[in-house]
């Protein structure tokens, strides 16, 4: 396993070490294991980034526009899922059905559209055109795997809360939220990691300089060809991925544990 881990960190290792490299270091062969001289050109360079807007910022927007889907796609997907494993209404499991073929519709497909519709409402150009998909519950699958967790909590939970008078909202709110924490964490792993590493959303949206998010600001130091300057993009990936790591080593325990438990026995 030791062995193993280390084939899996040798990029991260590759990427780190190579930041400090000039470029005509970074792909001799044979490969050099450390930086002849460690320098940090490709850093202060990135962190300056362009248009008189720091990487910092750039930053900053990135982690602006994953909060808040994280935020709106935890609450809308689990009160959707709650409303579909909890309540029983007029063709709650033919709606299901259909929520379900959604994942069965190429994103390429809803993109002009989906462009034309933001257009016209006026959010090209603006931050939450980039969240604004997290309060549908940032994506079928979402709600699905909630939905699926709260239909293994016994619903004795339930009736026992409307004996003591709460209202629907508030069994939600105040039960079967909490037994979620599990599935809940692992969505919210799972949505700020996509929306942080988001390259065409922002790319077809978002247009000014000071919007810009991490993912198209690290590809504007390349062409169309990849070529560039490359040794400021493995610079500002390995800045980049910082926070990515940071959050799964917070969470790793939840997010390996996946979905197991309720928190209930016996």
């Amino acid at each position: 396993m030791s062995m193993l881990c280390l084939v899996f960190l040798f990029p991260l290792y590759w990427m780190f070490t190579s930041s400090f490299k000039p470029v005509a270091q970074i792909f001799v062969i044979p490969y050099e294991w450390l930086p002849r001289v460690w320098i940090t050109d490709a850093y202060e360079r990135g962190w300056k980034f362009m248009g008189g807007i720091s990487f910092g910022r750039v930053i900053i927007n990135t982690f602006y526009i994953a909060g808040m889907n994280v935020v709106f796609t935890l609450f809308t997907a689990s009160l959707t899922a709650f409303a579909f494993a909890r309540i029983r209404f007029i063709g709650r499991d033919k709606w299901f059905i259909i929520l379900l073929a959604t994942m069965m519709l190429p994103s390429q497909v809803t993109m002009v559209p989906t462009y034309l519709i933001m257009n016209r409402l006026g959010l090209v150009n603006t931050f939450t055109v980039l969240f604004i998909g997290s309060l549908w519950g940032g994506g079928a699958f979402n709600i699905f795997l909630i939905r699926q967790f709260m239909m293994g909590i016994p619903t004795e939970l339930d009736d026992a809360a409307k004996i003591d008078g709460a209202s629907i909202f508030m069994i939600y709110w105040k039960i079967i939220l909490p037994l979620c924490k599990t599935v809940l964490i692992t969505i919210a792993i799972w949505t700020f990691n996509a929306a942080y590493n988001d390259l065409m959303g922002p790319l077809i949206y978002v247009h000014d300089m000071t919007k810009r998010t991490v993912a198209p600001a690290i590809r504007m130091y390349l062409d169309e060809f990849g070529a560039g300057r490359q040794d400021v993009v493995i610079a500002l990936t390995t800045v980049s991925v910082a926070p990515l790591l940071a959050l799964f080593f917070a969470c790793q325990k939840h997010f390996i544990a996946g979905i197991k438990t309720t928190g209930l026995k016996g």
